[in-house]
Order: C-alpha cells, then structure tokens, then sequence
C-alpha cells in the first residue's frame, strides 16, 4: 500500500529574482551592451554572454570537446580577471587612503538612484562575471571620487575607466571563438568530416580535452556513454599496469636465477682450479 503522505516533490528553484544594484553608468553599459542597428555595431552585455555560455555548457553535455575547452578557458580568463581587479580597486584605495590628510572625512559614495536589475540566468560563469561587474562598480565610485576631490588627474580618470571597461569586455568576448560543429569526441577519434570542419575552426585540442581528462570544476557533467567509456578505459589501463608490473617481477626473477646459476658455475670452476692446482703442487 502508498503511503498516503508521500508525495512528488517540484524541482527546487528561487522563489524570486535574484536583484543587483549598479550605481554607475560603466558597469550598466557592460551588463546592457549595445543592440546592433543599421549605423552602429552591437556590443555584448552579461546577459548576452550567459545565453551564448548556455549553448556551450549544452554542447558540453553533447559530448563536444571543443564546447569543454572553450568552458575552462573562459573560466580560466574569468580567474585572471578577477586578480586584476583585484588590484585595481586596492590600488585605488590605497591611493586614496595615502593621499587624504588625517583631518579629512569622506562621505561614503553611490549613486542616489541605482539601477536595480535582475538576475535570471543559471549560469555558474555568469554569476561569476556578476560578482566582478560589482567590483567594477566600487572601483568606477572611488575614481570618480578621487578626481572629485583633486586627486586624480581627468587623464588617469579616463585612462583607468577605459582600462577597467576594456579588460572586462576582453573576457565577454571570449564566446566568440567557440563554433558550435555538433562534434564529439567519437567524431575526433574517428576524425571524420565533423571533426575535420571543427579543427579548421578551432583549431588541435590537447589529449586531455579528448580524453575527457582535462575540464572545469564547474562544467556541466559529461554524457553517461563518455563516463561509461572513461571507465572501461580506466580499467584497461589498470589491467595493464598489473600486467606489466608482473611481467617486471617474472623478469626481475629470471634475472635473479640467472645470476645465482652463473655464481654457481662460477664458483664449481674456481673450485676445480684450486684443486687442480693442488694436485700440481703435491706431485711436484
């Protein structure tokens, strides 16, 4: 008989948006971007980046190498940018901090009407470019708060804003190389006309990309015929590693008893030589 208390649990999701303020212009034009017109080329914003990611964290439950390469990259790319930023905003911080006498009091700083957007995307690198973009934020308040104050030339303040800006797009941009060919792995074993067209495109892969072996932590799983295969694989090479650690010890013992039969043959001549020599010295 059922339980009459069990029932069919929903798959577990957020009860609302997920919601981020952005008090500067900067970091609203890099989530934003641009849409593309007659006049003027489009530029790509977070959103956009996350649904083009989407395609390839799809590609990577397809199987597709290529789509797990192009993943780690960015995710790789993510990690230096977040470094980099990292530094600029301790660079201005600490700029300010040593250059304000100790009777200065500065107020805090943000925008009196910040741009409230919401999140709805799921997409790991996403989230992580988000975390980024508010640190961009934080630092576009304090260059701008240093220039307000005389601190900081209008140049730098342009030159900084513009290096912040560029560095971020470099990695939104990073989507671009991936094309999707719909190959996979037993495409590029075979080498066949999918994953001749792929590698025109994108070039070799290394063996661990191939092989399943090299990947994010944070890329989506691979298809359960690849795992399966990875560990047939696995097992083989097990196999093989026992087999050829027996064939070393049975050579290792081969060695041994032919050493010890040569130190006896050895050992029966010099005895017959020294009795030979023996008998010589008593008949003499």
């Amino acid at each position: 008989m059922a339980d009459s208390n069990s029932q069919k649990m929903a798959a577990i999701g957020a009860k609302q948006d997920i919601e981020i303020e952005l008090a500067t212009r900067p970091a609203l034009r890099l989530w934003q971007g641009r849409e593309k017109t007659q006049k003027r080329h489009g530029i790509l914003g977070l959103p956009g980046f996350c649904k083009i990611v989407r395609g390839i964290e799809q590609a990577v439950r397809e199987d597709d190498p290529y789509a797990d390469y192009h993943y780690h990259r960015i995710e790789q790319a993510i990690d230096d940018l977040t470094f980099d930023l990292d530094s600029e905003l301790k660079d201005i911080q600490s700029f300010i901090d040593e250059n304000i006498p100790p009777a200065m009091r500065l107020p805090d700083i943000g925008s009196k009407n910040p741009v409230v957007v919401p999140i709805r995307f799921a997409s790991r690198l996403g989230f992580q470019l988000v975390y980024q973009l508010l640190k961009v934020d934080q630092i576009v308040l304090k260059v701008l708060l240093a220039n307000h104050i005389g601190l900081l030339p209008n140049k730098e303040k342009f030159e900084t804003l513009a290096r912040v800006e560029k560095r971020v797009r470099s990695v939104l941009h990073m989507v671009f190389s991936y094309r999707h060919t719909g190959v996979t792995r037993d495409d590029m074993a075979a080498n066949n006309q999918k994953a001749q067209k792929a590698k025109e495109l994108m070039g070799d892969l290394e063996v661990g990309y191939l092989e399943g072996t090299t990947r994010s932590d944070n890329a989506p799983p691979l298809p359960m015929k690849r795992l399966q295969t990875m560990g047939k694989a696995l097992e083989k090479g097990k196999a093989e590693n026992k087999s050829k650690a027996a064939a070393k010890e049975a050579n290792s013992s081969s060695e041994y008893e032919l050493g010890a039969e040569l130190d006896r043959v050895l050992k029966q001549a010099d005895e017959e030589m020294t009795r030979s020599a023996k008998k010589k010295v008593a008949t003499a």
